[in-house]
């Protein structure tokens, strides 16, 4: 998932998103793929925790 993420920050993905034209919550295109690129990754991250923490045995 991380490696998918960070391939979404990089060129391949980036560069779909590079415009400054279309304003989501007032930021530009391309600044909003990066915020929405972390929030994915600490999501992904907190279900791992999550995850692992459950499957420990007591």
């Amino acid at each position: 998932m991380m490696t998918l993420i960070s391939l979404m920050i990089i060129w391949p993905g980036y560069t779909i998103f590079s415009s400054a034209t279309p304003f989501i919550l007032g930021f530009p295109l391309s600044f909003a793929w990066i915020i929405f690129s972390t929030i994915a990754g600490f999501i992904a991250l907190l279900l791992l925790y999550r995850s692992d923490y459950k499957s420990k045995p007591e």
